[in-house]
Parts: structure tokens; C-alpha cells; sequence
């Protein structure tokens, strides 16, 4: 299972873990024991996937306390799931207004604008949070909407925050791509600097996938076909090993499927990528069937 943590997107592991993060100050400050049930019942939701559940159990909460900061931040975070963004940042809006988990309410409201395609307002929500509480997972995602919108620069230079202050396999990694990003197939010390920093991704978590694809990558435009070849076999295994032993949401390996499929066709195994491929896009088709029914549209 390790191999996914390092491969799915920082969507991914945000939704994993975000119910979990808000302290539940409102339950200290005394809300009404019905409130309290309520968002409990929705956070056990939240956390197990059942989203329609617990966008309903908030919503009781917030219609028993209407100024139920908790509530609302963590309905956000439904709705954020559900891909309902507008109305997720709404309730992050509120959860502003009333003056509540200020960093957590700026940086998934941030989340939400990136989704809808507002790279600029999504900065500014992720600076925002920034400014509340340094966060390393915010900065990367700042810095990854800095590369979204063409910063290559900005987005180094929080990345190379992000390192000093908290280094990880993560933070590297993350780096390394956007050197590569800056390359070309003349450009020496980009690559350099990619392939160092890959390095030490990979040298502080043997297990990351997307680490070798990236590295893979380096190693073509460097001419390298030997080693490229080797981390495509490395991706492959790690991904096999994944799908193996994965216990959790199945819809949730559709991205390792994919990437699976770009290693095997690296790799010249068109069948094997072929037969992935259609696994991605029932998988996605099962998502999307599956936000349908949520939203209550069939």
C-alpha cells in the first residue's frame, strides 16, 4: 500500500486525512449535545466515505446551531468530496466568518478554487493560510498552482522553503518535477538539478513510484535508456505490488492503474498497458456513476 501514498495526487491524500484535522473547540465551548451527536455521525461519514450521509448529519447540525463552525468546515469538506466546490466554499466561507480554523478553512477553500480552475484565488487562499499557520502540505500545493499557472520560478522557490523547513521525500520529489518541467532536452542543469533531487526522493523512501517515474524520465532525456528502463521496471513492480495488497476504496487505485499503464508502455508491454487502460476507465466510470447516485440526479 505504501506505493500509493507517493503516486495519487495531493487531492487524494488531502481527502484521506482532512476530517480528521479540525479540533473539535465547538464541543469544548459547550454546542448542543444534538449538534455534537450529529457531527460526530457525520465525521464517522466523512472518514468511511459516505458522503450523502454525512452532508446530511452537518447540515442537522447546523440547522440545531447555525453559527456551529465545525459543522460547516467539515460539511465543506463533503461537499469538496462530492465535487459540489461552489458549495463547499461556501460552508469554508462561513466557517470564516465566524472567526474558526482559520488556516484549515483558507487552505481547503483554496483546494476548491484550484478544483473549479481558480488558480489566482487559490494562491491567495493558500497564502492566506500560510500567513495563519506554516503548513508544508500547503505550501506544496501552493506551489504546485504556482506551476499550474506557468510560475516555474514562485513555485521553486517554495518548494525550496518547503525543503529547508520540512524536507521529505514529498518535498523533493515535488521539486525535481518542476526542474524537469524548466528542461529541455539541451539544458543540462535543470536535469542535474532534477536528477539530484530525485536522488534524495528516492533515497528517503525506496518505495515512492512517482519519484522513479520522474527519475525515468530524466534518465530518457539524458540519453540514459538502460536506467530509465530499470525505474519503468521498478514502477511497474511497486504498482503490481499495490494493487496486491490495496484494502481500501477500489476506486481509489484508478490512478495507479494509470500510471502502471505509462510504465508498461515505457517498458514496450502494450498489452499489459492496454489492459490497464480499460481498467482505469471503468473505474472511472464507476466514480463518476457512483457522484452521480450521490447527488441524487438518478
Amino acid at each position: 500500500m505504501r506505493p500509493l501514498a507517493y503516486i495519487m495526487t495531493p487531492v487524494l491524500i488531502l481527502t484521506i486525512i482532512l476530517a480528521s484535522r479540525f479540533v473539535t473547540w465547538d464541543a469544548i465551548k459547550g454546542e448542543k449535545p444534538q449538534a455534537q451527536a450529529d457531527v460526530r455521525e457525520g465525521t464517522v461519514s466523512l472518514r468511511t466515505w459516505k458522503i450523502p450521509d454525512a452532508i446530511a448529519a452537518f447540515t442537522c447540525a447546523i440547522e440545531t446551531e447555525p453559527k456551529y463552525a465545525e459543522a460547516y468546515v467539515k460539511r465543506g469538506l463533503a461537499y469538496y468530496r462530492a465535487g459540489q466546490y461552489k458549495l463547499a466554499i461556501g460552508d469554508y466561507t462561513r466557517t470564516l466568518d465566524l472567526n474558526r480554523y482559520h488556516a484549515d478553512a483558507y487552505a481547503s477553500r483554496g483546494d476548491a478554487y484550484r478544483a473549479l480552475g481558480d488558480g489566482q484565488q487559490a494562491i491567495a487562499d493558500y497564502s492566506a493560510s500560510l500567513e495563519k499557520r506554516w503548513n508544508a502540505r500547503v505550501m506544496r500545493r501552493r506551489a504546485q498552482t504556482y506551476l499550474e499557472q506557468g510560475n516555474v520560478q514562485n513555485a521553486l522557490a517554495d518548494y525550496s522553503t518547503a525543503i529547508k523547513r520540512q524536507p521529505s521525500a514529498v518535498a523533493y520529489y515535488a521539486r525535481g518535477n518542476a526542474y524537469l518541467r524548466l528542461s529541455t532536452e539541451s539544458d543540462e542543469d535543470p536535469l542535474r538539478l532534477a536528477l539530484a533531487d530525485l536522488n534524495k526522493a528516492v533515497g528517503l523512501e525506496q518505495h515512492f513510484a512517482g519519484a522513479y517515474t520522474s527519475r525515468a524520465q530524466v534518465y530518457v532525456r539524458s540519453g540514459k535508456q538502460a536506467l530509465a528502463s530499470a525505474d519503468y521496471r521498478k514502477v511497474a513492480e511497486l504498482l503490481t505490488e499495490t494493487i496486491r495488497t490495496w484494502q481500501g476504496e477500489p476506486n481509489a487505485l484508478t490512478q495507479v492503474y494509470l500510471w502502471r499503464a505509462f510504465a508498461y508502455q515505457k517498458l514496450g508491454e502494450i498489452g499489459k498497458a492496454e489492459t490497464d487502460v480499460h481498467e482505469t476507465y471503468k473505474r472511472v466510470f464507476s466514480f463518476f456513476l457512483k457522484k452521480v447516485r450521490n447527488c441524487d440526479i438518478l
